[in-house]
Order: structure tokens, then sequence, then C-alpha cells
């Protein structure tokens, strides 16, 4: 993962089109997690998902105005209508070091048409959500929509919002 200090960095020396390239269409942006939880993964490793209540929802919008503290996860890169895995054990394509995070929690797939990531949830302990409701079907992503595998929160972004986002401090031009 990259932090957002890092990518405003890498950002400074690239045009939007070469960053898009090089980032591919969507990131995803999360906040770093905290000690307690980093070491309950580093200690569950492969065995089991830990299973969480998610009685204490955060409010989706505030990773936004943390923005400069956040983790952007690196994705690798994706062709049109290609399938990522998302889970805690490292044969996924997206790895999340989260103890409620199931091995094989979920999938993405970019669909350039409408421009959003469809994800589905792959069976996982803690479930999936989209702004905070579970999702029981495979489902398209907005630009700015916050996906939970599990406890872990994500803010998804199409690679141009997260530039400008770098470039100029906002997320939509005007």
């Amino acid at each position: 993962m990259l932090s957002v200090k890092e990518l405003h960095r890498i950002a400074k020396t690239m045009k939007a089109p070469e960053f898009v390239r090089q980032l591919g269409p969507f990131a995803l942006v999360q906040r770093p997690p905290d000690s307690q939880t980093q070491q309950k993964a580093l200690q569950l490793g492969a065995k089991r998902t830990a299973v969480v209540r998610r009685d204490d929802p955060k409010d989706e919008l505030s990773l936004l105005f943390e923005f400069d503290d956040l983790l952007v996860a690196t994705l690798p890169p994706v062709a049109d209508r290609e399938t990522l895995t998302v889970g805690r054990l490292p044969d996924c394509d997206v790895v999340i070091d989260d103890p409620s995070v199931s091995k094989h929690h979920a999938t993405l797939e970019w669909d350039p048409q409408s421009r959003r990531v469809l994800v589905e949830d792959q069976q996982s302990s803690n479930g999936t959500h989209l702004n905070g409701e579970q999702l029981h079907t495979r489902i398209g992503v907005k630009d700015g929509d916050t996906v939970s595998f599990g406890e872990a929160r994500f803010c998804v972004l199409l690679t141009e919002t997260l530039y400008l986002k770098l470039t100029t401090g906002r997320f939509r031009a005007g």
C-alpha cells in the first residue's frame, strides 16, 4: 500500500493520463489499520476469520475528510471485465490484513462501459457492504462510494478523481 502523501509526490511528476495508466482505472483508499488490528491479523494468519458485529457503523464519509492520512491499496493491472479476488490470503489479487476479512472474501470487476467497479461477496463470514448496506448480489460501485470487506472500509475512487484530489485538493473539477 502507498500512503496518500507518497502519491502526492508521484502525481506531481505525471500528467493525468500517465497517472491513470500507471494506477489503473480505480483505487481503493482506506484508513491505516490500528496496531491492535494489525497484531490480530498477524496472529490469525490463514487460520480462520474473526467474526465481528457491525454494531458501531462509522461515518462512511469521514474517510474523505482524513484524506492525507489514508492509504491507497495497490492493485494489479486491471483489464476490462477482469475479475480480481479480495481476501486475507496471499493468493488474492487484493490482500487485506484484517482478521474480519475472509480468506477469499469478495471479487471486484472493472466495467469500462458504466465506469464502475462491480463488487460481489463470496459468502464471506462478515459480509461485504456498500455504503453501510450488506450486499446480497453483485452490484456496481460509483466513484466515492464506500465498500467494506468485513470491518476493513475502503473508499472507491476513479483514478482521475484521485489524481484531481492529489493535484488540486478537490474531488471535482471547477
